[in-house]
């Protein structure tokens, strides 16, 4: 008990208030922060390339960003009247899903679920 009160006693009420003060600042900034959900992945394309060029789309997806995708290889992919349409289980449907709509545009894409 004493290591604690040594400690305050050693910072006094700004040094406190400063702790307490960078604490909730880290507490925010980790629970708000988005981070890319593949590292290192970055299209070879704009968004608006893609949207113009969706068989494009569909190769870079399968070449490039799947593959780094953990449960990405219960999904499949098919290019249907210009929308990639993608189907899988749940789970991967979603780590899919989370992962597209980072990069490109929801609307390039159709999402099916089907059982596992």
């Amino acid at each position: 008990m004493e290591t604690g009160k040594q400690f305050v006693q050693w910072l006094r009420p700004a040094g406190c208030a400063a702790v307490l003060i960078l604490t909730v600042l880290a507490t925010v900034l980790l629970f708000t922060a988005k981070g890319t959900p593949v590292k290192g992945y970055e299209p070879a394309e704009s968004a608006e390339y893609y949207a113009q060029h969706p068989e494009a789309l569909l190769t870079e997806i399968e070449t490039e960003l799947l593959p780094k995708l953990d449960g990405a290889e219960d999904v499949e992919l098919a290019l249907v009247d210009g929308v990639i349409r993608i189907a899988g289980p749940k789970d991967a449907l979603h780590t899919v899903r989370l992962a597209l709509i980072h990069y490109f545009d929801e609307d390039l894409f159709e999402f099916t679920e089907v059982p596992e």
